[in-house]
């Protein structure tokens, strides 16, 4: 297998490593940076984000499209183009593409059945593997690969978005449960007071995330972006948020170690990287919970590093993450074998 991968060009020798004076050295392996790449495609509500990226995680170019209700397919098409022309590449050298949906408490921009249509759609019109999961999966299979959780093998990566979304990873594989829609930690409920409305108990997301951030400042933005500039320039109203946004955050955080008793909880979102100093600022300290035993290699909550420049990396992962095992497969959509480039046949179809 690893002499395939060496033809291929997707894995390059790095050296030699000298176990001791018996048997034969080990060649090192690793991914070859330029042996092959990753479409990467981040639905919102009227914009989409995408770009191309290393197997190793480098980018290598980026651009936003708007698009309306009936020509995402053909928006996305154009934009691949665009972007492989940019690139100079081939298609040949195009594992597959990741895709993930931004929610919105407006519009569920796609539900979870319409997205899993959506990517059968999207496979048959790139002609490409398609692999999507909820933001916060493809932000732990990207910590597993590259970042924070290399030498994890139990953890969440907590994602702050319009909804607050998890990942929970368990012996190194993410756990996508009955219906693939494990994570929704935003509707857990942190506060005993119950909605006038609908009488139903306060949930995390009406209190940590950035809808919840929006009804704060009685205002509509049109981009997270806008959202982050308004929060920087208004600093008092912010930390008025910030404060009420804690405590259910700190209960959310006791609640899945005392569940999950994992290594870490890795948290970013779709925020700036100050913002997230300040949030978790504000969840100092922590309530004591079982995560305070035993023996620690790491600390109870890490931040994403550069969170600024994660979420579309991570999507590109995704293609990926899906050929690590066949459990992740699950999470992939492959159009007709006759349109696999070899690269695409060795990787996912290989027995």
């Amino acid at each position: 297998m690893v002499e395939e991968l060496l033809d291929i060009g997707l894995v390059i020798e790095v050296g030699i490593k000298k176990e001791g004076a018996v048997g034969k050295p080990s060649k090192m392996l690793d991914l070859n940076p330029e042996g092959c790449y990753s479409f990467s495609i981040r639905m919102f509500l009227q914009k989409i984000e995408l770009g191309i990226f290393s197997l190793t995680g480098l980018a290598i170019v980026k651009m936003e499209a708007e698009y309306n209700q009936g020509n995402e397919l053909s928006v996305i098409s154009e934009s691949f183009n665009t972007l492989m022309a940019q690139a100079k590449l081939k298609k040949s050298q195009i594992l597959g593409a990741g895709i993930t949906f931004v929610s919105n408490k407006e519009h569920n921009l796609l539900t979870y059945q319409k997205s899993m249509d959506f990517k059968v759609a999207l496979t048959e019109t790139l002609a490409l593997p398609i692999a999507t999961e909820n933001t916060a999966s493809a932000c732990a299979a990207y910590q597993m690969l590259y970042g924070e959780a290399k030498h994890l093998h139990s953890f969440v990566c907590v994602h702050i978005s319009d909804v607050v979304e998890a990942a929970v990873v368990y012996d190194r594989s993410i756990l996508l449960g009955a219906n693939g829609l494990t994570g929704a930690i935003g509707e857990m409920f942190v506060t005993p007071e119950t909605d006038e409305k609908t009488v139903e108990l306060g949930r995390l997301n009406d209190f940590a995330s950035l809808n919840s951030l929006q009804a704060h400042f009685a205002k509509s933005f049109t981009s997270q972006e806008a959202l982050m500039e308004y929060c920087y320039n208004n600093p008092k109203v912010f930390e008025q948020w910030l404060e009420k946004s804690a405590e259910p955050m700190r209960i959310a955080i006791h609640s899945l170690e005392t569940l999950l008793n994992c290594q870490t909880i890795i948290i970013g979102g779709d925020v700036d990287s100050w913002f997230l100093d300040k949030f978790i600022t504000q969840l100092r300290p922590y309530i004591p919970s079982i995560a305070q035993y035993g023996d620690r290699s790491v600390v109870r909550l890490i931040k994403v590093p550069k969170v600024e420049e994660l979420t579309l990396k991570a999507t590109a992962t995704l293609p990926l993450h899906a050929a690590l095992s066949m459990g992740n497969m699950q999470t992939l959509s492959l159009p007709p074998f006759n349109s696999l480039e070899p690269v695409q046949q060795l990787i996912y179809l290989a027995e």
